[in-house]
């Protein structure tokens, strides 16, 4: 079902099949782009507020986006293991070598954060610290403690 047209900057309008274009948008934003970027790079990319209408209209196109932004959570975090690995060119030295350094640094910077927003349990930085505690009662312990004595003594 054709929902929407996309604008485009010159001639007719071009009608948009949901079902052509959320599969290639998804699998954009699965190897890591933001919903605005993945459209961007279709052919005749849709408005960011159709996709956010059809998104909230559409469950199974919500479970399906939801995914992908898993995916693209762990995309991101494979783009900062890949960034630290990175060797700094071999032509850089002092200010240039620093910035180079600083810029890499922004980048992993920039991926842990997207990644901790989108998969917090997975990539977040907050520590559980919650206590569970019983309350010990001090007179049903001396029982069972009497009772020992007695069965021993």
């Amino acid at each position: 079902m054709i929902t929407s047209i996309a604008k485009r900057s010159a001639g007719r309008p071009t009608a948009i099949d949901p079902a052509e274009v959320w599969p290639e948008v998804l699998a954009h934003i699965a190897s890591g782009d933001a919903l605005s970027t993945a459209l961007q790079r279709l052919d005749a990319p849709p408005s960011y507020s159709w996709a956010k209408v059809q998104l909230r209209e559409n469950t199974a196109l919500q479970a399906a986006y939801r995914a992908a932004i898993e995916d693209r959570a762990d995309a991101l975090a494979d783009d900062i293991i890949a960034l630290a690995d990175s060797e700094p060119p071999a032509h850089l030295e002092g200010p240039a070598l620093s910035a180079w350094v600083q810029q890499l640094k922004l980048r992993v910077h920039a991926r842990e954060w997207t990644a901790s927003k989108l998969r917090p349990k997975v990539y977040g930085q907050q520590i559980d610290v919650s206590v569970q505690h019983t309350q010990i009662s001090v007179l049903a312990a001396l029982e069972m403690a009497e009772r020992r004595v007695i069965e021993l003594g």
